[in-house]
């Protein structure tokens, strides 16, 4: 599997694997399993939080199990390990103060059983904290060698843009990756997110990260699996020409639906005007997640590619 070059220091693969269930609602057995399967096909880069999934355990099971693995494995040098701050955890954790940034580090580094975090993310922003606090704090990490690259999710493009320029004002490394929901189908203008910042990615944040060249992580992008199961479907999300292309697609092909998304995902980066994608995706079992991944593998034609954006 081809690498990517993120943050100008992470040579990443072009998926990235979801652990955010991995130890509660996916067993250790079968998140050890997808985990191996995805390393064994060259995939290096997984993404966790200090609090997945703590509506469905305490927020510590993700991060705990994926030490516990990377130990029993050995292969810590060969990833790229992303994780997060700044969500709330049972009614407590979230914000981005300085204090709250030092304290989780340190339990995400304890929990994964590692010295360094390769990608810290803001898990959302914080309308509460001056984005100078953020920024100066995640910094303060880097210096110290806990992380290596920052990034933001869940951030409205006007923030980020505002960070980012106050860090490069100041000499310090702005936020270099964005991670906010994207998939091949849009959303319903009257949509209104869960959470006040986790916008579903628009084209003007696709215009704005390719001329910064901040490459796009894409959660949510198999839709929980509507591409397979229309009644999975986000009701939020449109359905229409774009959702017909991917299943005559697929028919075409001969993969599964959501394989044409991660295709199509992947595909951006040589389309003018638009930032890398890198397609976040998981599943509870192999069969159904190596499908999924062979989309990384697929080259969709000019008029394919086409279909999906029109």
């Amino acid at each position: 599997m081809e690498k990517i070059l993120i943050g100008g220091k992470l040579s990443v693969s072009p998926v990235c694997l979801g652990a955010m269930n991995f130890g509660t609602t996916t067993s250790k057995e079968n998140a050890y399993a997808v985990l191996d399967a995805f390393v064994d096909a060259g995939g290096n880069f997984i993404d966790t939080s200090n609090n997945y999934a703590h509506w469905a355990g305490t927020g510590d099971e993700s991060e705990t199990l994926l030490g516990e693995w990377m130990k029993e494995r050995g292969n810590r040098d060969k990833l790229i390990i992303a994780t997060k701050v700044g969500f709330d955890r049972h009614g407590k954790g979230a914000g981005l103060k300085k204090e709250q940034i030092e304290y989780w580090i340190d339990e995400s580094l304890r929990k994964l059983q590692t010295d360094s975090v390769d990608l810290y993310y803001a898990h959302t922003d914080d309308a509460d904290t001056p984005a100078e606090e953020a920024i100066e704090t995640f910094n303060g990490l880097v210096k110290k060698g806990k992380v290596r690259v920052i990034g933001a999710s869940n951030f409205d493009v006007w923030r980020l843009q505002d960070a980012n320029n106050y860090a490069l004002a100041n000499g310090l490394q702005p936020y270099q990756v964005n991670q906010q929901r994207f998939t091949v189908l849009g959303t319903r203008g009257d949509a209104v997110p869960k959470y006040t910042f986790n916008e579903f990615t628009s084209r003007e944040r696709l215009r704005f990260l390719a001329a910064k060249n901040i490459p796009l992580v894409a959660y949510s992008c198999l839709a929980k699996g509507g591409y397979e199961d229309p009644s999975r479907l986000p009701a939020d999300l449109l359905t229409g020409k774009r959702y017909d292309a991917v299943k005559e697609i697929a028919a075409a092909r001969g993969i599964s639906a959501s394989a044409v998304v991660v295709a199509f995902l992947t595909g951006l980066r040589d389309q003018p005007g638009m930032p890398v994608v890198i397609p976040l995706f998981a599943s509870s079992r192999v069969d159904h997640f190596m499908e999924n991944l062979r989309g990384a593998d697929v080259k969709l034609s000019t008029e394919e590619m086409q279909q999906l954006l029109s």
